[in-house]
């Protein structure tokens, strides 16, 4: 049986055992109002009325952190990437909320987020600041890539290629959409794409330094290329894997696993250079 199982099969019974002595202690305190032997034997009622009120202590004590351990966010959770508007949504209802994500190409984050920024509404005009890091399709890398006569992996320039125009066209996509934002007077949307040269297989999400979102590009596929049908391209799938969601309240574990990833994000996007350099 597993640890959770075991936690709540005491649970229901501590309060089971609880509960019958608290109305044993009950009924006997009654027959001891009007049985004399009885009375005379627990020899004063003083004692059994404390007991009665230690009994009543414990089980509202019992009951409170019940009620407490059922308000608190599970460890963590599985959720689908689509799952991440909804969190998202609630982070727009703040002042200045912060979305910070590593990724293939980012379109997970930016999908997501700007289906809840397209439906801000009313008075809370946030300020959004979202940092996004994705590889650095410049350089040679053999995952995304293609496969050679010998069925090896080996970088492709031209799919590289393709992937950056994708992330530059995330990166326009954004800022047409903060552009957007700010005329319609709905909140202000700051986005930044970084590159950096690293394996894209990883995948998180921060929301807030609050909920973290994990995972990992779990599939490579081999299909034909757009451009040469008799080429095969190694591309990365993990848009409908599931994420691992953490939430800073859950615990220690929970608070550790954010608080790593807080700090990966931040040296690497400190080392990091700007998707589109400045001076373009």
């Amino acid at each position: 049986m597993a640890w959770g199982s075991d936690s709540e099969s005491w649970a229901r019974a501590e309060s089971v055992v609880t509960k019958t002595l608290l109305l044993a202690v009950f009924v006997l305190g009654l027959v001891a109002q009007f049985v004399t032997p009885v009375g005379d034997a627990l020899e004063g009622k003083a004692y059994l009325g404390g007991a009665i009120l230690s009994l009543v202590g414990y089980v509202l004590y019992s009951e409170l952190r019940g009620l407490n351990d059922a308000l608190r966010p599970t460890a963590r959770q599985e959720v689908a990437a689509s799952e991440l508007r909804q969190y998202f949504g609630a982070a727009l209802g703040r002042a200045a909320p912060r979305i910070d994500a590593i990724g293939f190409t980012g379109e997970t984050v930016v999908t997501e987020l700007a289906r809840s920024l397209d439906g801000l509404q009313g008075a809370a005009r946030p300020e959004v600041t979202v940092r996004i890091l994705v590889p650095d399709f410049t350089r040679e890398m053999e995952i995304p890539g293609m496969l050679d006569a010998d069925g090896k992996a080996v970088d492709d320039p031209d799919f590289r290629g393709d992937l950056l125009r994708q992330v530059k066209g995330y990166e326009r996509g954004m800022e047409v959409l903060a552009r957007r934002l700010s005329h319609d007077r709905r909140g202000l949307l700051a986005v930044e794409f970084r590159v950096l040269h690293i394996s894209p297989f990883v995948k998180f999400c921060l929301v807030d330094s609050e909920h973290l979102f994990d995972g990992i590009y779990d599939e490579v596929k081999e299909e034909p290329s757009r451009g040469l049908p008799e080429r095969q391209v190694l591309d990365l799938m993990g848009y409908d894997s599931l994420l691992t969601h953490w939430h800073i309240d859950a615990g220690a574990a929970a608070r550790e696993k954010i608080v790593r990833r807080q700090q990966l994000f931040d040296t690497l996007w400190r080392v990091a250079r700007p998707l589109t350099p400045p001076s373009s």
